[in-house]
């Protein structure tokens, strides 16, 4: 049996996600929403992202960079506005 919650939006839609852990933080670090640039394309194949052994972060947005995983973004998210073919 999986736990599941429903909810209401205030456009009154009826959305039912499944809960995530406690200490879940969704990642944040792109420097525009995910969609918005060039269809196909993903965050992992722009010139912009920074790759450490576990983590991925954007390089647009370095000023506000943590050791948190709400600074990440993930290479699969399709790419924002601000994404350039790497060389």
């Amino acid at each position: 049996m999986t736990a599941q919650l429903t909810f209401q939006t205030i456009g009154g839609e009826t959305v039912t996600v499944k809960p995530r852990g406690k200490h879940y933080i969704q990642p944040r670090g792109g420097a525009d929403r995910p969609g918005t640039g060039p269809a196909g394309e993903t965050c992992g194949s722009c010139k912009h992202i920074l790759r450490g052994r576990r983590f991925a972060k954007c390089g647009l947005t370095s000023a506000c960079h943590t050791h948190s995983r709400r600074t990440d973004i993930l290479v699969g998210w399709a790419a924002c506005s601000k994404w350039e073919a790497s060389s």
